[in-house]
C-alpha cells in the first residue's frame, strides 16, 4: 500500500480524489459508509467500492483510503468480503500505533532509541556505548540505520519500532550487522555479498565524472538499474533527466572517488567503493 501526501485522516472530498485516481474503473465507485474506519483513532480514512470488468466478468473491488496510505484489491464471498478488509486495515493500524514496554526492549533497542530521538547519526556518539560489548553495539548500530532510513517527520523511534516488527527480534547470535563504510567509516549494514557497500551518507553523494549527483532506481520488479541526475527527481517524470553514463557502465564517484552502482539481487540499488 502507498502512502498518500497525508499527515491526518483524509477529507471525504480528498479520499473520493484519490479513489478516482487509484480506481481501475472510477465511473464505479460509490462510497460505502463505515463508522468505525472513519472516526478511528488510527488508520482512519474512507473506502470505495468499484466493479472491475475482465474478459469473463464483472468482479467486485474496492478502494482504501486512509492517513497511511491507499490501495485497492478484488472481494470475494469468502475471507476477502469488505467488512474484513477494513476489520484487517485497523488491526494492523492499532498495532502499528501500539506502546511497546520497556520490558520488550534490550540494551541495543534502548540505546538505539536514545541516539535516534537525541538526532545522532551513531552510537559512538552516545555516552551509553562505552558500556556496550562489541556485538551489542554491531546490533544497536544496526537499529539505528534503519530507524533513520524509516522514519517520517514527527516521528519517535518507538513509533517506527512498532511499525517494524522485525526489529524487535533478538540478534542472530554470531551475525554481523555493521561493518565500517570503505569510505567514510560511518556504520554501513552490512551483506556479505556486498563487501564493500557503503553507508547511507555516502550513498546520498553518488556523482558522475563531472561531479553531478546521481541516484539510481530499478526499472522492473524483475530487476534491471536506470541512473538519473538526482537535481531533477523534484520536477514531474517526464522533467528526469537520466545520467546515461552510470546507467550503462555502473562507474559513479563519491567525493571524487571511484564507486560502482547496480541492481541489488533482491531488489534496490547497491553502491560499493571500488576495490583499491
Amino acid at each position: 500500500m502507498k502512502r498518500p501526501d497525508l499527515s491526518s485522516p483524509p477529507t471525504y472530498d480528498e479520499a473520493l480524489r484519490i479513489a478516482r485516481d487509484h480506481a481501475q474503473n472510477p465511473g464505479t465507485l460509490v462510497p460505502y459508509p463505515h463508522q468505525g474506519l472513519e472516526n478511528a483513532r488510527y488508520g482512519g480514512g474512507f473506502v470505495f467500492l468499484q466493479t472491475i470488468g475482465s474478459d469473463r466478468r464483472e468482479v467486485d473491488g474496492y478502494v482504501l483510503v486512509t492517513a497511511t496510505g491507499y490501495g485497492s484489491g478484488i472481494l470475494s464471498a469468502g475471507r476477502h468480503t469488505i467488512d474484513t478488509v477494513i476489520s484487517e486495515h485497523l488491526a494492523r493500524a492499532e498495532h502499528a500505533n501500539r506502546n511497546i514496554p520497556d520490558s520488550d526492549l534490550s540494551v541495543a533497542h534502548r540505546v538505539a532509541l536514545a541516539a535516534f530521538d537525541a538526532g545522532r547519526t551513531r552510537i559512538d556518539e552516545t555516552p551509553e556505548r562505552t558500556a556496550l560489548d562489541a556485538e551489542t553495539a554491531d546490533y544497536a548500530e544496526f537499529v539505528l540505520i534503519v530507524l533513520r532510513r524509516s522514519s517520517n517527520p514527527g516521528d519517535s523511534g518507538r513509533n517506527i519500532l512498532a511499525r517494524n516488527d522485525f526489529l524487535l527480534q533478538d540478534p542472530t547470535p554470531g551475525r554481523r550487522y555493521t561493518h565500517p563504510c570503505p569510505h567514510c567509516a560511518r556504520p554501513a549494514i552490512y551483506a556479505e555479498r556486498y563487501p564493500r557497500v557503503v553507508c547511507d551518507h555516502c550513498l546520498s553523494r553518488t556523482a558522475d565524472r563531472a561531479g553531478r549527483r546521481v541516484t539510481g532506481y530499478n526499472t522492473h520488479l524483475s530487476g534491471g538499474m536506470i541512473a538519473y541526475y538526482t537535481d531533477t527527481l523534484e520536477h514531474s517524470d517526464s522533467s528526469k533527466e537520466e545520467c546515461v553514463e552510470v546507467t550503462r557502465t555502473g562507474v559513479c564517484f563519491i567525493d571524487g572517488q571511484p564507486a560502482t552502482m547496480q541492481e541489488a539481487r533482491f531488489g534496490g540499488i547497491v553502491v560499493q567503493m571500488a576495490s583499491d
